[in-house]
């Protein structure tokens, strides 16, 4: 049971402050952010910055520990006892780079290991999703229920979109394209490609149906995606373990997963038999 004198509401108001002050700060140096590599060679703008101390401005607020992609907190701080914000100030900053429009900003709130609030906001189309334990999922702070988008500016990867979303398959461009096709031939889904967390939007918006991430994401990239589908009705487990992601892990690198949409729940144990005999 969560702590009684943790008021859920009052934090998740102060996580859609966080986000949309940083998103305000991304598009203040749209045209004129800068660039550098970090140690492991990704990249690093202004952007990613000016957002993650926006966040943090906000956020200190809670006296609640902040990890950062930026700013990582020691492993004492956001290990399995422990309550701390998991942020990812500009989720998808080769996205921003390209100057395509898909990437954003996420934050979670991480209690024992799982996320118990989330927001996504995407700044250039200004939409925000969120929600916290026990409540529903918000698209602009109205619930989205059966909620349906036009899937146009998605990017077709082969065949055509079925604008129902329980028979797409949601892909990065950096996935191992091969393994992907294959399993959406497998299953006859349809198969698209969307950068960063927004991903997740549009798995809880039941928008597409599912996501597949074999490698090379962090506990910061699906945190607040994993609440809002779980929170949607969704699944999203460890191809590892079989079992929810853990955010309280000392190192940062994910699990191989497999999100679904609550309409694609289903097939969950159908997809999971293919997986463990032609990938993993």
């Amino acid at each position: 049971m969560l702590d009684q004198h943790l008021n859920l509401s009052k934090l998740h108001d102060i996580a859609i402050s966080a986000a949309l002050a940083a998103g305000e700060a991304i598009l203040a140096v749209y045209d004129k952010f800068e660039l550098s590599l970090k140690s492991d060679s990704s990249p690093l703008t202004t952007a990613d910055l000016v957002a993650n101390q926006a966040i943090f401005t906000h956020l200190q607020s809670t006296q609640i520990p902040i990890c950062s992609e930026e700013s990582i907190l020691p492993f004492h701080m956001r290990n399995e006892d422990a309550l701390f914000w998991l942020v990812d100030p500009l989720d998808g900053t080769k996205e921003f780079i390209a100057r395509n429009g898909e990437f954003c900003v996420c934050i979670a709130l991480i209690w024992h290991s799982r996320p118990i609030l989330g927001v996504i906001y995407t700044p250039l189309s200004k939409e925000i999703y969120s929600s916290f334990a026990g409540a529903p999922v918000f698209r602009n702070f109205e619930q989205i229920g059966e909620y349906k988008e036009n899937l146009q500016s998605l990017k077709l990867v082969n065949n055509t979109l079925n604008l129902d979303g329980s028979n797409i398959l949601i892909s990065g461009r950096s996935a191992d394209m091969t393994q992907i096709e294959n399993f959406a031939k497998e299953f006859n889904l349809n198969l698209a490609t969307l950068g960063s967390a927004i991903k997740f939007s549009k798995l809880a918006s039941q928008e597409v149906g599912v996501f597949i991430r074999f490698y090379g994401s962090h506990i910061w990239d699906t945190a607040a995606g994993d609440f809002l589908l779980h929170q949607s009705g969704g699944i999203m487990l460890s191809l590892s373990t079989l079992q929810p992601l853990n955010y309280a892990k000392k190192i940062t690198l994910n699990d191989s997963f497999i999100a679904l949409s609550r309409s694609q729940k289903s097939n969950l144990k159908r997809y999971l038999e293919y997986i463990k005999l032609q990938i993993i």
